[in-house]
């Protein structure tokens, strides 16, 4: 039978230091070095920070508690397959690489957003862009902040709205008086506190199990490993189909973010900024094999002792999984609950801060700057703490609304959080691809790409299709009740209740005519999404009258021919592109900067030496 959670001195003491130490270097960066002093400064640390702390941030910011909680509760669910969804990063991080970051890299730009405005010489469909990106960053900031409620309502019995007003108030003051620099290096102390608590929540469990091998047996016999699913049929939930290539998809929207934006343009190099999305890749693959490892800890060890806790209704929600199996793993460690809690605190603190500098970066650049153009770098730098603070109080109000949708995290992430970043990342590769681009292209496929994801996705949460949300055998619940006196509490009709729950017995149905679109795994939503946009983008361009190539700038579009295949023959490349002159065009207008730098460089060099020789 499980156990009630008895959070000890020693629990409350790790998380309090963990929580701590980010706001020490919040105040820290606040008082040191520039102060935050100029934009540049507080938004992209003067473009020259270390390569290590940069890569780590860019990892961590993508990983919060949608991972360490969504991803253990789809494996416990609906199997291992979920966890492939890692490789969706790895293979999104390595394409965005040759096409995000030698387009903003040159540029040196603040805002992703700053790009559109640039390619299209309009204001247009950068604020289509900025509206995506607000959205986007609203609702991951929201989910993130809800889930770690969810744990410390588990472990704590803290009410939900306390938990997400202390992850926002902590995130919001070291993020706001402390800019990058702040974000960055807390991300590293707090990734590091993120990968302790994961690693030692499978060693304990495995312990607890009887072993790794122990672990994978259960698994096997409880269908938690039957990965090779290569089923055509899409409205399975997962396949290895749509796990991987839905997935790169769905995570495009990661590396071409306006986080990632903003740690390409802190790097001193474009080799450094190549490095740092090569190696996040496999790493992010990596992190997501471990959390999902942890579905299966959880699995066995529920099996294990006889107790499913979902299926007995000993909790009510599959993201309480992990923060029950914590409670009962370590009840004789005191502080290793604690530990866990200051994981998933600083998994979402990290996240949540670097989506508090995001939206204030955007903010200066696509909403303050546009309307006030002379304002100083003083009053620009105090704008952007002050938007940090704002902002804050609007995504708790989105995590207090998110509190009421139900669903793993991972799916609330897979489906609501990706209505806005589907239709960005197509407008942003139809922007760089295609050279008949224009602006009517990309607001009207934005657009309806846009009202095709809210429509299916509110669809799929109303429906919810049997077929999509078929889940695996839960572990035993034989021994969840194993005491007459509990037994005797029961009434009747609650014991009639539970027993109706334990076999889990529900009415079958199906969905007819127009009504089966919503079967549609929503792993391919964001797939069909992209596609419209670049779709429906180039018939009305060449509806409105698409531009000639000679006419479009080579500084913003890229050949998918030269990015993707630079082995290739310059001939077959030629034909391949259709006799492009974009390659040949980027090549000198780079040796012109590169000319241009140098003899800057040496200007700056003969400055120096003048008063010497005088």
């Amino acid at each position: 039978m499980l156990s009630e959670v008895q959070f000890t001195t020693a629990d409350y003491v790790v998380c309090a230091v963990a929580l701590c130490v980010s706001l020490a270097i919040g105040i820290f960066y606040a008082i040191s070095g520039g102060r935050q002093g100029t934009t540049a400064e507080y938004h992209l640390g003067n473009r020259n920070l270390n390569f290590l702390p940069v890569m780590l941030s860019l990892m961590v910011t993508s990983q919060s508690s949608i991972l360490i909680l969504g991803v253990p509760a789809e494996t416990y669910l609906f199997g291992f397959l979920a966890t492939f969804a890692g490789f969706g990063f790895w293979g999104a991080y390595w394409i965005s690489a040759r096409i995000i970051i030698p387009v903003v890299y040159p540029l040196r730009i603040t805002s992703v957003n700053e790009y559109f405005e640039l390619r299209y010489q309009s204001n247009r469909v950068r604020v289509l862009t900025t509206f995506l990106s607000f959205l986007f960053w609203f609702i991951y900031i929201g989910i993130v902040t809800y889930g770690v409620s969810i744990a410390i309502e588990t472990v704590l019995g803290a009410p939900v709205w306390l938990s997400i007003i202390i992850v926002s108030t902590g995130s919001m003051i070291y993020t706001a008086i402390g800019g990058i620099k702040a974000v960055i290096w807390t991300d590293v102390i707090q990734y590091t506190i993120m990968l302790i608590s994961v690693i030692a929540i499978l060693i304990k469990g495995s312990m607890k199990v009887g072993g790794g091998s122990e672990v994978l047996r259960i698994n096997s016999e409880g269908d938690r490993l039957d990965i090779w699913n290569f089923s055509p049929d899409p409205t399975l939930r997962y396949t290895l189909w749509n796990v991987v290539i839905g997935n790169i998809a769905k995570l495009f929207a990661f590396p071409l973010s306006q986080s990632s934006v903003q740690r390409i343009g802190c790097m001193p190099s474009i080799k450094e900024a190549y490095k740092m999305f090569f190696i996040v890749a496999p790493l992010m693959a990596l992190t997501f094999f471990l959390a999902g490892s942890m579905g299966l800890v959880a699995y066995a060890y529920f099996f294990q002792v006889r107790c499913d806790p979902l299926k007995s209704k000993f909790i009510g929600n599959p993201n309480q999984l992990l923060p029950t199996l914590v409670s009962e793993i370590f009840q004789e460690n005191p502080g290793m609950t604690g530990l866990f809690i200051a994981g998933l605190f600083c998994a979402s603190l990290s996240t949540v801060s670097s989506g508090y500098a995001a939206l204030s970066s955007m903010t200066l650049q696509d909403i303050i700057k546009k309307r006030w153009r002379k304002l100083s770098e003083r009053k620009s730098t105090i704008a952007s703490k002050l938007t940090v603070v704002v902002v804050s109080f609007l995504t708790t109000g989105m995590a207090l609304m998110l509190a009421n949708v139900k669903g793993t995290l991972l799916k609330l992430a897979q489906m609501v959080l990706t209505i806005p970043t589907a239709p960005f990342t197509g407008i942003i590769l139809y922007s760089i691809f295609c050279t008949s681009a224009t602006t009517a292209g990309a607001i009207v496929g934005g657009v309806t790409s846009l009202l095709f994801y809210i429509w299916m996705a509110i669809g799929n949460i109303v429906v919810s299709p049997p077929s999509v949300e078929k889940k695996l055998p839960p572990a035993p619940v034989d021994q969840c009740i194993s005491n007459s006196s509990m037994l005797g509490s029961l009434a009747s009709s609650n014991i009639s209740s539970l027993n109706s729950s334990l076999t889990g017995s529900t009415v079958p149905y199906t969905l007819e005519g127009f009504n089966k679109i919503y079967t549609l795994s929503f792993q391919w939503f964001d797939v069909i999404a992209i596609f419209l946009v670049i779709v429906i983008g180039l018939i009305v361009s060449r509806i409105a009258g698409a531009p000639k190539e000679e006419e479009v700038d080579a500084r913003y579009v890229l050949s998918f021919t030269e990015q993707f295949f630079p082995y290739l023959p310059e001939k077959v490349k030629h034909f391949l592109s259709c006799g492009s002159t974009i390659p040949k065009r980027r090549k000198q207008i780079q040796a012109e900067e590169r000319q241009d730098n140098q003899q800057i460089l040496i200007d700056e060099k003969s400055s120096v030496k003048r008063p010497s020789d005088s």
